[in-house]
């Protein structure tokens, strides 16, 4: 499976949207089976709230249509479907639809606590 980490901490909000956009182009174009993107909670923002998550999860709504035009659906982090079980509300994930059901990690990814995983 082919899988693709887009990392947004420390960018503003116009440079998240485009990098993510840009590598999400990249990675349909290459037939990358999973996307992370990995936006973050707001944990570290001054009023605590995501604005990056709040942004591009917006952006990929807008842009549903051309990721279901590609076979992709748009699932978030803290989703209790399988193949969000080692993510949380940090990441959302862009998949090829199929794999929703996949349980995507290892023993070592399930034992961490939630957060951990890009670290």
């Amino acid at each position: 499976m082919k899988t693709e980490i887009i990392e947004l901490h420390g960018l503003n909000v116009q440079e998240a949207l485009h990098k993510t956009y840009s590598n999400l182009q990249w990675a349909i174009e290459h037939g990358v089976d999973l996307v992370v993107i990995n936006h973050g909670k707001g944990h570290h923002s001054e009023r605590n709230f995501s604005v990056l998550k709040t942004e591009v999860r917006k952006m990929l709504k807008q842009e549903s249509a051309w990721l279901r035009e590609h076979g992709y659906r748009v699932i978030y982090g803290e989703s209790d479907l399988p193949v969000a079980l080692t993510y949380n509300g940090g990441q959302t994930l862009v998949l090829i639809r199929g794999i929703e059901s996949d349980y995507i990690g290892d023993s070592k990814q399930k034992s961490q606590k939630p957060g951990d995983i890009f670290r």
